[in-house]
């Protein structure tokens, strides 16, 4: 409590009463507004003391106006007033002075790293990666490149498909792109056959280089050798002569799910009580406060972080982080055919999207409910066209 207060004391607030037949529409109005009000007291029955801070002062006029009641200020508290009283000094002008030059100060270095998008690569290579360069919390950002900084990184890794960097006030936004990892190149000067790396009926095959060993309508086997580089002479006093397999083979594919229908759904919603845990951080350091144990068992949660901010852009090193922590409670819903249905084959057509190569062109989906063991299930198969070559080098796995 004593954090926030001392945040309201930094930005400033007021002390109003408001009076009117409508002081609770008037709260309602503000409330609607996201004006914050606190320390509300009844003063009499058509009057109310409360807090608000100084841009919400200004923006209440209007819902005074709309609940005719009339606002007064009792008191004026915090630094912007206490600044203001004191601005005819000397020393201010000397205050000020400080003030602005360690405000440029904190506004020319980079306070925060924000990497989004990835998933196999971790933030902590990429951050370590950057310090390599001078690029940390607190670097100065006239010393960053961001086409450089994107360049690097995709140089050093090779999972990632897309980097971009953006400046934005005090921080430093990295948003990154993971392909699909890359199949290993062989040299062209390196002796090597095309393998299938799927099952599948052969569509069509173009041998560029080397002996097609299977023809259209053949069916083969994952590993199976499609295209030889070993190229036997038809005379065998001649041996034979290992060449790099070059070619494209399209085949007929298929891909299966198999999904129980499920009975019984069961649903989260939260019972309304919530429970908060306060820290305090700067830079990296952070300090949690005394706020005791979650009392939840079952719970959902999010981080709000507030941070001071100078405008829309500039982000403080420092602030106070409120993880917010809601109860929720399970309820069973007994399902009907058609909600079970619908839920098992919306599932599986998600997780047989995650199976089928972004490469590949689906031809036909077929789609049949069954019963096995008393249980009902769904199957969903799809059928493609796609390219099954694969390069392996000689007497390689």
């Amino acid at each position: 409590m004593f954090l926030i207060r001392l945040w309201h004391y930094l930005k400033g607030y007021v002390i109003i009463i408001v009076n009117g037949q409508s002081v609770e529409k008037f709260i309602n109005i503000c409330t609607r507004r996201q004006i914050l009000l606190w320390d509300m007291e009844r003063v009499e029955r058509n009057s109310v003391r409360m807090k608000m801070s100084i841009r919400g002062f200004k923006n209440a006029r209007t819902a005074a106006r709309k609940s005719r009641c009339r606002m007064r200020i009792l008191e004026k508290k915090g630094f912007p007033f206490l600044f203001g009283k004191y601005k005819k000094r000397k020393g201010f002008v000397l205050g000020l002075i400080v003030f602005a030059v360690l405000i440029y100060f904190m506004t020319s270095i980079i306070w925060s790293i924000d990497i989004t998008g990835n998933y196999h690569v971790k933030a902590d290579k990429l951050i370590e990666q950057m310090s390599e360069y001078g690029i940390y919390r607190g670097a100065s950002k006239r010393a960053i490149d961001p086409k450089f900084l994107a360049d690097m990184l995709m140089l050093k890794n090779r999972q990632l498909s897309w980097v971009g960097v953006e400046i934005k006030g005090t921080r430093l936004l990295i948003s990154v792109k993971e392909g699909v990892e890359t199949p290993m190149i062989i040299p062209l000067d390196q002796p090597c056959n095309v393998v299938a790396k799927n099952d599948g009926i052969i569509v069509s095959i173009i041998a560029k280089n080397g002996l097609a060993l299977v023809k259209e309508g053949d069916t083969v086997r994952r590993g199976q050798v499609l295209i030889t580089g070993i190229l036997e002479s038809k005379y065998p006093e001649f041996g034979s002569k290992q060449v790099h397999a070059i070619g494209e083979v399209v085949a007929r594919t298929w891909y299966e799910i198999k999904k129980e229908v499920p009975k019984i759904k069961v649903n989260r919603m939260r019972t309304g009580l919530e429970w908060n845990k306060y820290s305090i951080y700067f830079l990296d350091l952070k300090v949690r406060l005394p706020s005791g144990k979650n009392p939840f068992e079952l719970y959902e949660s999010n981080i709000i972080d507030k941070a001071p901010v100078i405008g829309n852009k500039f982000k403080l090193p420092f602030g106070i982080v409120v993880e917010k922590y809601y109860e929720l409670e399970e309820e069973e819903q007994v399902l009907d055919q058609q909600q079970a249905r619908e839920i098992a084959e919306n599932m599986a057509v998600e997780e047989i999207q995650q199976v089928v190569p972004k490469d590949a062109e689906i031809v036909e989906r077929q789609l049949q409910f069954f019963a096995e063991d008393e249980k009902e299930y769904i199957s969903i198969t799809v059928e493609c066209t796609e390219d099954i070559a694969a390069q392996q080098e000689i007497g390689g796995n």
